[in-house]
């Protein structure tokens, strides 16, 4: 199934954006060969990390429920289900034309900005959407709740530099290394959840 190529394609991104932040990091910490331009903004460094971090995590979340929904599609597309039917089943009081539509077969259709609308690194909006593709990211309650309140303090930080201008002159390069970590543990967890749906996402 095409999402574990898009979760292990931003493993890798996170993977590079590690090794960065370990780079900085050395180069900082070397002040003798470290620019000035680096150590008068590290903060920068720091926020820019973050940013990036978030950026990936959101992008692959969008990625692999778009490429679910092709998927279920292709399915769709094999079996031939009449869109007609199924406008007339939860339809009913649609009165327009349809003899241009009856042929048609159904499909999901949804678009890369349908997905866009529906997702963002939030957690709560990530597990609702997943939920419409047949997912349950809380399932596994637990690991859930855990996640849930890791992943969402590292967004909630994301956040208030983006949108509360908040300097976060406390974070440090192994606060970004620890949620990058963090991250990509919770992107094993993603695929495991869709895992348990092998039978609707195989390709056999």
């Amino acid at each position: 199934m095409i999402y574990g190529n898009i979760i292990s394609s931003c493993k890798s991104n996170l993977s590079e954006l590690a090794s960065m932040v370990g780079s900085v990091e050395k180069a900082v910490l070397n002040e003798e060969a470290t620019s000035s331009l680096i150590q008068r903004n590290i903060n920068i460094f720091t926020k820019s990390f973050l940013l990036t971090l978030c950026a990936n995590l959101e992008t692959c979340i969008k990625d692999v429920l778009y490429s679910i929904a092709m998927h279920y599609d292709a399915k769709l597309e094999e079996t031939g289900i009449p869109l007609a039917v199924i406008d007339w089943r939860y339809n009913a009081k649609n009165k327009k034309n349809q003899n241009d539509d009856v042929l048609k077969k159904f499909k999901i259709g949804i678009t890369k900005k349908d997905v866009d609308d529906m997702v963002s690194g939030n957690v709560y909006k990530t597990r609702d959407a997943f939920l419409i593709f047949g997912i349950d990211l809380a399932c596994d309650c637990k690991r859930w709740e855990t996640w849930k309140e890791i992943i969402q303090s590292i967004v909630t930080r994301r956040n208030n530099i983006v949108h509360h201008n908040d300097d976060a002159s406390d974070l440090s390069f192994g606060d970004i290394k620890d949620y990058i970590k963090c991250v990509d543990e919770y992107l094993d967890f993603i695929e495991a959840a869709c895992g348990r749906l092998s039978s609707n996402l195989s390709d056999s």
